[in-house]
């Protein structure tokens, strides 16, 4: 997983003493006393399938219950703006393979572990799709009422950061924190939140180390649209020590670099692009003479390849309209 959302979340949680947390927080309180938190482990999720992959967060831990046995959680993370219509069926899928993989394993007859999957949601507005497999199915609501003891159902786990205040959000140092960058990275003040709990970055610091920190404050550098003032840069470095201090400017000054790389980059495109139009305009003044603004406009659209296209044919076109068909792909 590439995007910084994943990346974040999963430096963070897969820590065990995160995740129990995060389960101490979420799951019902009757169910915690049964659990065994201090005897999480990390799994491996090789069972998970590629179109799964693209939303699983590639986490897996197995709970031992304290009278025998285990449950199985697998950690999610949805950062899409429109989440995923389908999401209870990949829990579901999730949930199978995950049985799959349990009966390799020494159990007792007849007897399969727990599976759940925690979804946790930070798009810039509320879950809005199904949280429950019933929900996709496709007959009359009174068919699926008095045939649903013979259904499939799986509820969603979901912890929704865009309805859930600061306040309310679990888990402790670096996961809260970390669940609070996600929150807020839809409103681009991820400075101002690292700021106001700069106290939750101080513990991670002290129990985890240095690189958990330096991962924070990066995924902080790559989702900001704006650079930190400087009196926060100071309050923030008093706090680090002289090693993470180092990590953050150096890869500042990376992004910085790569910043002004990718403009110069951009600016070469634009200025290409800009020469194409300008060239097909000159072409169609020539046959048409004098464009309406809607082509004008229309143009501006189209990316080279559909430009270089337009010049050829604009020697044989009888008319604009003929030319600039409605369904002409547009400028990616």
């Amino acid at each position: 997983m590439s995007n910084p959302h994943d990346q974040l979340f999963k430096a963070i949680f897969s820590d065990s003493v995160e995740v129990a947390a995060l389960v101490r927080d979420i799951f019902p309180p009757e169910v915690v006393g049964l659990l065994d938190l201090d005897g999480i482990e990390a799994q491996p999720s090789h069972f998970i399938d590629e179109a799964l992959r693209a939303h699983l967060s590639d986490l897996g831990f197995r709970i031992p219950w304290r009278q025998g046995g285990h449950v199985h959680l697998g950690l999610l993370v949805e950062h899409q703006s429109s989440p995923d219509p389908e999401m209870p069926l990949r829990a579901l899928r999730y949930t199978l393979r995950a049985w799959e993989a349990a009966q390799a394993e020494p159990r007792p007859p007849g007897r399969l572990p727990l599976v759940i999957t925690l979804v946790v949601f930070h798009g810039p507005r509320p879950w809005s799709t199904p949280r429950a497999l019933s929900e996709l199915y496709d007959a009359p609501p009174e068919a699926i009422e008095r045939l649903r003891p013979y259904l499939p159902e799986l509820k969603l786990l979901l912890e929704d950061l865009t309805v859930t205040d600061d306040a309310a959000l679990p888990c402790d140092d670096g996961g809260k924190l970390a669940l609070l960058l996600l929150r807020h990275a839809h409103m681009n003040d991820v400075w101002d939140t690292i700021d106001e709990h700069r106290a939750l970055l101080q513990a991670l610091l002290r129990r985890r180390g240095p690189l958990p920190t330096l991962q924070i404050l990066r995924y902080v550098m790559n989702v900001s649209e704006q650079a930190p003032s400087e009196a926060l840069k100071r309050r923030l470095f008093q706090d680090l020590p002289g090693d993470v201090k180092e990590e953050v400017m150096t890869y500042a000054d990376m992004l910085r670099q790569e910043g002004e790389q990718r403009g110069r980059q951009l600016g070469k495109e634009e200025a290409r692009h800009g020469a194409f139009v300008t060239s097909l305009t000159r072409i169609l003044q020539a046959r048409f003479g004098p464009l309406p603004s809607w082509v004008l406009v229309r143009l501006e659209t189209f990316d080279e390849g559909t430009l270089l296209e337009l010049m050829s044919q604009a020697v044989s076109a009888s008319s604009l309209e003929a030319l600039l068909t409605p369904d002409q792909p547009t400028r990616a």
